[in-house]
């Protein structure tokens, strides 16, 4: 009976990670084989013909980035007639007062700066928008996230778009204010670059469903009440929201030519807290949307990359499974027969997880030409990306669970310090939101460290080279994540 379970448990899990790896590459495909985007041409407008817009900027105790903020979506060109910002201020601490002496400042200089505040923070960012969204005075409502630093001509760029009466949203490209800051941040970078350059360009050539990614993008205010409206259920409202006005048949257009920078997290507490809230509204968007999504009436491979971008955060659990029960699995196909032959098949699971990089670094050649970024240094950098991403594994499993399991949304914020790359190495010691060390993520590594540590003395006594590649580098991983925990850096 238990070998029986091991069986099904690593399988499902071998069969989790290969469908993971064969949508991504056929994503890969796509992108090359794509129609780019047009651009719509920047027909010339009098003030008249431009659609009202406000910009909405969600704060919650951001005192050393809210200033900027203000004044980088102060700055967009557009008519003056025709724009505002709300400021959603659920912040209780010093920003309180920032926040007040820039609206009056831009104010005074007929920028419409408005605070809007609650009396409590029930729902986090997403009720926060729900409640103001409708008295934003704008048909268009463009969302910027603390840390986005937009350029003036940022809606310039995107609202002719919605001379398409179909498009409900538009998503630009996140950049990165920090990318060269620490090697924590310029693997978090490539990260990103693998998903917005490749990822997301290759679903929007291809006409599959776009995800909305929360910031550094405009709704069609139609959109969002067509849809039903920002929901607090999930700690991804952006994906939630986004996925139901696709089904509902609005269009989202991706934009990778127009780049908003933002913060990365500069410590490892800091992007565990990123990740977990991520993951966990991941699962409660798959317990959502999942039954809708398979039940919409969607073109075949729409519906098909719809349900495997809902689904792929299921790789998280299953590289951690595969690692956690390979030496159970061999010991049990040793003792039974029956698992033998399908045991060789399911330990090259193992290799095809390592393969999994080689999608990033296809993806981030594209990135380098578009950028001029050098491969030497993208290839540098690909070790760093493995060992974070592994490294994090057993926590965002964790994280995946309780969004399965737990229906309580809260948000746990992930602390923004003004760092760019020239800034100085430890830049946010001493600040209001430094964090403490994460005794979870510091000793939940460790331990995994010492028990991959000794996977791989199982796996030199069996002789296979797959599991002490694999096992290796789990080990390793945890290692570093282990380490960068207990310094809290």
């Amino acid at each position: 009976m238990l070998a029986v379970l091991i069986f099904a448990v690593y399988a499902t899990s071998a069969l989790a990670v290969f469908g993971y790896a064969l949508g991504q590459y056929h994503l890969l495909w796509r992108y090359f084989r794509g129609r780019p985007h047009v651009v719509p041409a920047m027909r010339a407008r009098d003030a008249s013909q431009w659609p009202t817009v406000t910009v909405q900027i969600p704060l919650y105790n951001e005192q050393y980035v809210a200033q900027e903020a203000i004044d980088a979506c102060a700055a967009l060109r557009y008519p003056r007639d025709k724009f505002d910002i709300q400021v959603l201020d659920d912040s209780t601490d010093e920003t309180v007062a920032i926040v007040d002496a820039r609206a009056a400042w831009w104010s005074a200089r007929g920028v419409t700066v408005t605070p809007v505040r609650r009396p409590t923070r029930d729902g986090y960012k997403a009720g926060a928008l729900a409640e103001a969204t409708p008295n934003a005075k704008g048909e268009l409502i463009a969302i910027f996230d603390a840390d986005f630093r937009p350029g003036a001509d940022f809606l310039e760029q995107l609202v002719p778009e919605f001379d398409d009466a179909k498009v409900g949203a538009v998503q630009a490209r996140w950049g990165h204010i920090n990318r060269d800051y620490s090697i924590l941040t310029l693997a978090q970078s490539l990260l990103h670059d693998a998903f917005f350059v490749v990822e997301q360009e290759a679903r929007a050539r291809s006409g599959y469903f776009v995800r909305f990614n929360g910031s550094a993008g405009i709704w069609r205010r139609a959109a969002i009440d067509a849809a039903g409206g920002w929901s607090a259920d999930t700690l991804s409202e952006d994906m939630d929201l986004a996925y139901r006005a696709q089904m509902g048949g609005w269009k989202i257009v991706y934009r990778r030519d127009v780049v908003a920078p933002a913060e990365l997290p500069v410590t490892i507490a800091d992007y565990h807290t990123q990740q977990h809230r991520w993951h966990k509204g991941r699962t409660q968007v798959i317990r959502k949307l999942l039954g809708p999504t398979w039940r919409a009436n969607l073109a075949p491979m729409v519906k098909a990359h719809a349900l495997f971008d809902e689904l792929n955060a299921v790789v998280v659990p299953g590289v951690f499974l595969l690692a956690f029960l390979a030496p159970m699995f061999v010991m049990a196909a040793q003792q039974n027969e029956w698992m033998q032959l399908p045991s060789r098949w399911f330990i090259l699971s193992q290799i095809n997880v390592l393969l999994l990089p080689a999608y990033g670094l296809i993806a981030l050649q594209s990135y380098a030409k578009t950028t001029g970024a050098r491969l030497r240094e993208l290839a540098r950098t690909m070790p760093a990306l493995v060992l974070l991403f592994l490294g994090m594994n057993f926590s965002l499993t964790v994280a995946l669970i309780e969004g399965l399991f737990d229906r309580r949304a809260e948000f746990r914020r992930t602390a923004k310090y003004r760092v760019q790359s020239n800034s100085p190495g430890m830049a946010w010691k001493g600040t209001a939101y430094a964090p403490r060390r994460d005794l979870a993520i510091t000793w939940g590594s460790t331990v995994l460290a010492i028990l991959f540590g000794g996977y791989v003395v199982f796996d030199l006594a069996l002789g296979s080279v797959s599991l002490i590649l694999f096992h290796s580098t789990m080990a390793v991983s945890s290692a570093v994540v282990s380490a960068r925990a207990w310094r809290r850096a």
